[in-house]
């Protein structure tokens, strides 16, 4: 097996979905021809399952390459869960990361949708975690001569009984009128508190940092690709609707309040003459996770963490040297997976022939530690 403080590779996890996408993901990844379909997202460093998949498996990553290789990350973890995750995080969460960064395309607008706060997630659903999120924008497209967008947030005036008649209804333009629609940009930030109503348009690819469930309540409702309704547990998740509709917040918002609470402008937190390290989300949006971006066009080195961290490869192409090993030459390209556990080697990252840039997720209560030296 592979040396327990070791950066390890991650394949792709695609992963089905009730709506369609994944063109710019496609390219993205490297897969030609580049097409629509139902897999419109890629799951990263994942060690939770899908729950619309008859593939129990349907969800989790593997490790690519390496004594490793074909290991689930979950199995990984579970063999050596303190010294992969950290002693601290494992203490606090056991073998649960925490948190689950996901890469979403969408061709066509998502189910208007809202999640549980952790209250309502123990006391409905049995679960540790809600699921508050945050989204990166990655890249854009027009569909259809749409320019790409986000819903988000009630407007002035709402209330849950005037929601609950245009659900029941099925008014989709009334309950589409009651969102503020968000005209989105490649570096945009946004954080969605669980209770607020959102839904991802068409022709966004975003990367998504949640809190580690896949509990979704969704109000409008669509036939699958056969043409057959979805059942009602596909929207309330099991608990009724009733329930599912005490899971959204009614605030109101104007658009400026709106995006004052919900988008975010990147913190610069260390800077060198080879790299730029940046925080997108933080402590100060939420304590449930953070996402840091690493723009590296030179070297730098990741000092020593107490605690584990994922990344994917934005844009660009590098290497990674962790104790005088390389991860495989030429790995650090486009849509490249990491899982990077606790360390006392630093880990050096340089880049090839322009930026290199990669998205860093940290778990609960800590970021990604040390910050970036040259």
């Amino acid at each position: 097996m592979a040396p327990q403080s070791s950066v390890q590779m991650l394949k792709h996890t695609r992963v089905m979905r009730t709506y369609t996408g994944g063109k710019l993901m496609d390219a993205w990844q490297g897969i030609s021809p580049a097409q629509d379909g139902y897999m419109p997202e890629s799951w990263i460093a994942s060690t939770i399952t899908s729950r619309y998949d008859p593939d129990p498996h349907a969800g989790l990553s593997f490790i690519a390459g390496g004594e490793a290789d074909g290991l689930s990350l979950r199995d990984y973890i579970a063999q050596a869960p303190e010294a992969r995750l950290g002693t601290r995080h494992y203490g606090t969460h056991g073998e649960n990361l925490g948190f689950l960064t996901k890469i979403i395309d969408s061709d066509a607008r998502l189910n208007i949708q809202t999640h549980p706060d952790r209250a309502k997630a123990k006391k409905y659903f049995s679960s540790d975690y809600g699921k508050t999120e945050a989204w990166y924008v990655i890249g854009t497209r027009e569909v259809d001569g749409e320019p790409p967008y986000i819903l988000m947030g009630f407007k002035p005036g709402i209330t849950k009984d005037l929601w609950r008649r245009l659900a029941d209804a099925q008014d989709i333009e009334g309950l589409v009128s009651w969102l503020h629609k968000i005209p989105v940009k490649p570096g945009d930030v946004f954080f969605i508190d669980s209770g607020m109503p959102h839904a991802i348009g068409s022709g966004c690819l975003i990367a998504e940092i949640q809190e580690p469930t896949d509990i979704t309540l969704r109000v409008e409702r669509k036939n699958g690709p056969d043409g057959t309704p979805y059942p009602d547990e596909v929207y309330h998740q099991g608990i009724g609707f009733d329930l599912m509709f005490e899971c959204f917040d009614y605030i109101g918002y104007s658009e400026a309040e709106l995006l004052a609470n919900a988008q975010v402008e990147p913190l610069i937190l260390a800077q060198g003459a080879d790299f730029e390290y940046a925080s997108l989300i933080g402590p100060a949006q939420t304590p449930f996770f953070s996402m840091d971006k690493l723009s590296v066009h030179g070297s730098c080195s990741l000092g020593p963490v107490e605690h584990f961290r994922t990344a994917v490869v934005l844009s660009g192409s590098g290497r990674l040297v962790q104790g005088g090993r390389e991860l495989r030459a030429a790995a650090l390209a486009p849509s490249a997976e990491l899982f990077i556990p606790p360390t006392q080697d630093p880990v050096e990252i340089s880049s090839q022939g322009g930026s290199l840039e990669l998205l860093v997720c940290s778990p609960p209560g800590s970021r990604m530690g040390s910050d970036p030296a040259d």
